[in-house]
């Protein structure tokens, strides 16, 4: 097989989708970083979540022009789960790379992400490093996430109660791991946790995966709204629905904490009660980090002083 051969069978593999609310000319940059990629993908999918913004829609209809890039224009605004769904069940290619509109995706992504699955055939997702600007006159800083077993990702960081998770690249992921996995979680939305709840689905079934040591994904985070709309209730939502997954990997007391922290915030007094005592309960069987003093001392109003003072970050 010739060089050229071989570089049509690499493009017929990838499907980069883009999901896009309200990011303006943003959107043509995430856009222009797919297209000057080293290795194209077969196809670029854009789906409009049924956005009402102006300037978004006209750059979505300028580039729905370019035969290079479909262009899906939800009828009803779904959130980000349901709008990569959708992105999802349309593609064609075999690995399918999320990619959000404020985003970018460094010139050699995508055959980064193309060798690692083509030298692993048996993993599901991989994952890598990535650049993150938190505001826009700073330096962006290169993550490298390490282990991302969920005994390690779901504990509190050091002398904090934010939890230790990190971003993992852009996510690309085999067509059969999010079919198996029945897609992204349509009930968590915009102020929810989304593509945590996903990923921690996908390494509690034991997927396999590969790590990239390179940087693979571009996160300009000042940009984002979605950052911005996560409270302790998103965490709250995590602990609750998978309880059983932090209590098998012994992290029993942190779903509790982070569920008395969302309690807490939510003013419910029934639940910082009855959590409160669970939490008294591990804490006696040696089983607590800093974090857990933190949260069960502090009280309900201080907690909602730093979180809305911004002290308190996911």
């Amino acid at each position: 097989m010739n060089p050229q051969n071989n570089q049509e069978k690499n493009e017929m593999l990838m499907s980069v989708v883009i999901t896009c609310y309200r990011e303006e000319k943003l959107l043509n940059e995430a856009v222009d970083s797919v297209m000057n990629q080293t290795l194209l993908p077969k196809e670029i999918i854009i789906v409009n979540d049924a956005s009402s913004h102006v300037e978004t829609n006209q750059v979505c209809q300028e580039l729905e022009k370019n035969s290079a890039i479909r262009l899906v224009w939800r009828d009803e605004n779904g959130g980000p789960s349901v709008a990569r769904n959708h992105g999802f069940q349309i593609a064609t290619g075999e690995i399918l790379v999320p990619l959000d509109a404020d985003d970018l995706l460094p010139v050699n992504a995508l055959q980064l992400i193309y060798n690692a699955f083509a030298q692993n055939p048996n993993i599901g997702f991989v994952y890598g490093n990535y650049s993150r600007q938190d505001r826009s006159h700073t330096l962006a800083k290169i993550i490298t996430p390490g282990d991302i077993a969920l005994a390690q990702t779901l504990k509190a960081k050091p002398f904090s109660v934010s939890t230790h998770w990190q971003l993992l690249g852009s996510g690309p992921m085999r067509r059969s791991l999010w079919q198996t996995l029945e897609g992204y979680d349509p009930n968590f939305g915009v102020e929810d946790l989304h593509d945590l709840e996903f990923w921690l689905r996908a390494i509690a079934a034991g997927v396999a995966y590969s790590y990239i040591p390179e940087v693979i994904y571009i996160w300009r985070k000042y940009l984002g709204g979605n950052t911005q709309q996560v409270t302790p209730i998103a965490w709250y939502r995590i602990a609750k629905k998978y309880f059983d997954i932090y209590q098998s990997v012994g992290l029993q007391y942190r779903a509790i904490e982070l569920i008395l922290l969302g309690a807490k915030w939510n003013n419910n007094s029934a639940e910082v009660k009855d959590y409160s005592r669970q939490l008294w309960q591990c804490i006696l069987a040696g089983q607590f980090q800093f974090s857990s003093l933190i949260i069960l001392f502090i009280p309900s109003c201080f907690f909602n002083f730093l979180i809305k003072n911004r002290f308190i970050k996911r």
